[in-house]
């Protein structure tokens, strides 16, 4: 009768190590999709055009997600093999200082009281207008582009992309980590 043992060590630290950078990089490229998906969602409601009643406001400054401004402001923090978390945000805020252009012609002008805002927070929940604002207690319904981007991830050729380096990166990893 013939046997035969087999043994095979393995360094859990470079193991952990190995798996840590390997969840940074599947962070990462997760994000990408994610923020492509705001970007275009907003980029999509923004070419529904303007309501009369927000021409009108806004005379010819165009709102925040017209000019592109609120777009632009997504932005990824990158994960790291320290941490492990990768953040899309939208950065956008109000300024201190307003400028708002009547139809008359005539321009208002001043300073907020409060401190600056965060627009795409306010844009993907909804709101409701102060009662001093330019247009009282007016419902601003959302322009949600969070939870549709989120809805379609496992379609997006990109996360799958993600998940399959992710797979073959931990395979490696634990490859490397066998003595």
């Amino acid at each position: 009768m013939i046997q035969v043992k087999y043994k095979k060590n393995f360094d859990v630290g470079r193991m952990l190590r190995n798996v840590r950078a390997s969840a940074a990089v599947l962070l990462n490229d997760v994000a990408v999709p994610v923020k492509e998906g705001w970007d275009k969602e907003i980029k999509e409601d923004s070419h529904l055009g303007l309501r009369a009643s927000t021409q009108k406001v806004h005379g010819d400054h165009k709102p925040l997600n017209l000019t592109g401004k609120l777009a632009k402001s997504n932005k990824i923090l990158k994960a790291s093999t320290k941490k492990l978390k990768a953040v899309v945000k939208n950065s956008a805020k109000s300024s201190k200082n307003y400028k708002i252009k009547k139809p008359n012609g005539k321009i208002y002008r001043g300073k907020r009281k409060s401190a600056p805002v965060f627009y795409g927070y306010y844009q993907n929940k909804g709101f409701t207008t102060a009662s001093n604002s330019l247009i009282p207690n007016k419902r601003v319904p959302a322009r949600n582009f969070v939870d549709k981007t989120l809805d379609n991830l496992e379609k997006n050729p990109k996360y799958i992309k993600a998940k399959q380096k992710f797979a073959k990166n931990l395979e490696k990893s634990m490859k490397m980590a066998s003595k």
